[in-house]
C-alpha cells in the first residue's frame, strides 16, 4: 500500500513539475528536459509489463495533453515501458535484481547509466522523430535527442543524488 501511494505521488510530481515547470524550458530551440520519462524508469524491474505500459500510456497521454502534442509523448512512454525489462536484462544478463526500484545505489553507478540513457535516449529518438514526421532533418533531429538525452539524464542523476538517504 506504501509502495503504490509513493508511485502515485511520484507520478502527480513529475507530471507537474513536466508541464508546468520542464515544458517552458526551450534553450535554443534544442533543449526541453521530459524529466517524467523518471517515473517510467523508476518502476520496479519484473513490474507486470501490461501494468508498466498502461501506466506510461496514461503519463503520455497527460503531457501530450498539456503540450498540444498528438500522441507523440505516449508513443516514446509505451515504447520504452515495453523495452524497459529487455534493456535492463540485456545491459545485466546475469542479474537476480527482480521486483525492486533500479535506482542509483542499487544498480551502481555504470550500470545505471547504461540503463537510464539507453532507454532516455529511445525516449527521445521516438518522441523527436515522430514530432518531425520526416527522415528529412535526421541528423538534426538525432543531435537534438542526443542533447536532450544528456540533459534530462542530468536531470535524473540531480534526483538520485538529492534523494539519497
Amino acid at each position: 500500500m506504501e509502495k503504490t501511494i509513493k508511485e502515485t505521488v511520484m507520478f502527480v510530481v513529475l507530471l507537474l513539475l513536466q508541464v508546468l515547470l520542464f515544458g517552458n524550458i526551450d534553450y535554443m530551440g534544442y533543449i526541453c528536459p521530459y524529466v517524467y520519462i523518471l517515473f517510467i524508469l523508476a518502476l520496479p524491474i519484473g513490474f507486470n509489463i501490461y501494468a508498466s505500459m498502461g501506466l506510461a500510456f496514461l503519463m503520455g497521454l497527460f503531457v501530450d495533453m498539456f503540450s498540444n502534442t498528438p500522441g507523440v509523448h505516449i508513443a516514446a512512454s509505451v515504447v520504452v515501458a515495453f523495452s524497459r525489462e529487455y534493456w535492463f536484462d540485456f545491459i545485466m544478463p546475469h542479474s537476480d535484481i527482480r521486483d525492486v526500484e533500479p535506482s542509483l545505489g542499487r544498480l551502481g553507478v555504470n550500470s545505471f547509466l547504461k540503463y537510464t540513457i539507453g532507454l532516455v535516449l529511445l525516449h527521445h529518438l521516438i518522441l523527436f522523430f515522430a514530432e518531425a514526421w520526416s527522415f528529412a532533418g535526421a541528423w538534426f533531429t538525432i543531435a537534438k535527442a542526443l542533447l536532450n538525452t544528456i540533459v534530462t539524464t542530468l536531470f535524473i542523476l540531480c534526483y538520485y543524488l538529492i534523494s539519497k538517504k
